[in-house]
Order: C-alpha cells, then sequence, then structure tokens
C-alpha cells in the first residue's frame, strides 16, 4: 500500500502544479532536499512539520520550534506516528528541538 504524503492528505494544492501555487508557492515539502523519504514519504511528505514554510491552518507555518508544537495535533501528523510505529522519523537529520534557524 502506497504512503500517503501530506499534500495528498492536506490536499493543499501547494504541490508542483497545484491549484494554490500562485497564490503560496510550492510547499517546501513537495520538493526534493534535507529529509527526502523520511516516514516513507515522497520527497519530505511526510516529515512536513520538520520542514519550515508548510502550509497549516490557513497559514504558512514559520520555523520548527514553532511549527512542532501546532503539528502534533494535527491529523497527518497522527497518521504517520501511527503507520510508523517505531521507525517514525520526528525530526530531519541534524535537527534537534531548539532548533531556530530556517531550513
Amino acid at each position: 500500500m502506497a504512503k500517503v504524503n501530506c499534500w495528498e492528505f492536506k490536499k493543499c494544492g501547494r504541490e508542483p502544479g497545484g491549484v494554490n501555487v500562485g497564490q503560496f508557492g510550492v510547499c517546501p515539502a513537495t520538493i526534493k532536499g534535507t529529509g527526502e523519504g523520511i516516514n516513507g514519504g515522497e520527497r519530505r511528505g511526510r516529515i512536513c512539520w520538520a520542514i519550515s514554510g508548510t502550509f497549516c491552518g490557513g497559514e504558512i507555518q514559520g520555523l520548527f520550534a514553532q511549527e512542532e508544537i501546532s503539528c502534533i495535533d494535527c491529523p497527518f501528523f497522527i497518521t504517520v506516528e501511527q503507520e510508523e510505529g517505531a521507525s517514525f522519523g520526528l525530526l530531519l537529520p541534524g535537527q534537534t528541538h531548539d532548533q531556530k534557524k530556517e531550513l
């Protein structure tokens, strides 16, 4: 069974060619970069909570330390955590909970 990525689950329209790209830009979780494939996702689609600039609750999210707090109650975060079990990846390689720089 293929694993669902955040843009498919949330239907945000910020994937390349998506309906909201013109207004909000391409989401960094939908492009290649550090963390690609974590939690079995395509690109960074199953670690979106650790990527600055993702779209949640109608707003583009900021720094990881701020974003993590709002994401732990997200239905997608909870789904990925449950699906991955003990192999769940919370952070990007080299990332810490108190990281303050944008990724």
